[in-house]
């Protein structure tokens, strides 16, 4: 969604937006892992950023890898890393590998953070059907947030676009679909920018395509945030922006499941 589309979206609560029906329940979700193949290891690690690296020469070596090896795990983390790594890539360059992954996406649960990112772990899950309850094979799913302080990039908060934090994904034949990620934060504000309609919630980003159907656009926002006002239930009701109630492990671990009806 365009970044001033979005901010519309968010401020004139009357306004609906492109999504319609996507249904949440809070029951847990499966833990179970994906076995992804890494035959092409040797070749898809071993690049290191540093600020005189220009990663176009990588980005196109691991596009080869997986255009060899669609499953290649390494080339995939690889790419990641590189959007993620301490020298930020171009926006150009950002394009292109979510277009790589995009194009390359698999119905294997995914993750949007590494192990060292900040935040509470929280794991989304659900179901992807059309209007008769039947489940959605092969539906590509898009998922972008911000970190837990509400930013989308280390440069520039409102990256929408180039938002570090991401995942591409598939539905298997069950309609199933996974990842793992943080608790995103609330956008941060800015001086001038004051009010309710400015201190907007936690949420993550869905797009969802799939052969046959209508395209689905919308955000998925938490019960338990402090920033769901009634304010903000309403718009989410209005604009048919998912709420989601947060279960939590032993471990303090999050979960959510998240169906999504396709028309």
């Amino acid at each position: 969604m365009q970044l001033r589309l979005f901010f519309k979206l968010l401020t004139l609560p009357l306004l609906t937006t492109l999504v319609a029906g996507a249904a949440c329940s809070s029951t847990g979700a499966n833990s179970g892992k994906s076995a992804t193949a890494n035959t092409a290891a040797d070749d898809s690690v071993g690049f290191s950023q540093d600020s005189s690296a220009d990663p176009a020469p990588a980005i196109e070596r691991y596009a080869k890898i997986l255009e060899k090896n669609p499953a290649d795990a390494n080339a995939r983390e690889a790419l990641k890393r590189l959007i993620d790594g301490p020298n930020p890539v171009s926006n150009e360059q950002s394009q292109r590998i979510r277009e790589i992954l995009r194009q390359y996406a698999r119905a294997a649960k995914v993750s949007l953070v590494n192990n060292d990112e900040p935040g509470e772990r929280l794991t989304v899950s659900g179901r992807v059907r059309n209007t008769a309850g039947q489940p959605i094979a092969e539906a590509l799913i898009y998922v972008f947030q911000t970190d837990t302080n509400g930013h989308y990039t280390r440069t520039r908060v409102m990256n929408e676009p180039n938002a570090r934090l991401f995942g591409f994904l598939k539905t298997d034949n069950a309609g199933h679909y996974e990842f793992n990620t943080i608790r995103p934060g609330g956008y941060p504000g800015a001086p001038g920018r004051e009010g309710e309609q400015w201190r907007i919630p936690q949420h993550i980003h869905f797009q969802v395509t799939a052969s046959g159907y209508q395209f689905r656009n919308f955000q998925m926002v938490f019960a338990d945030d402090p920033r769901m006002t009634p304010y903000w239930h309403e718009w989410a009701r209005k604009g048919n922006n998912t709420v989601v109630t947060v279960n939590r492990d032993n471990d303090s671990a999050q979960h959510v499941v998240c169906d999504i009806t396709l028309q």
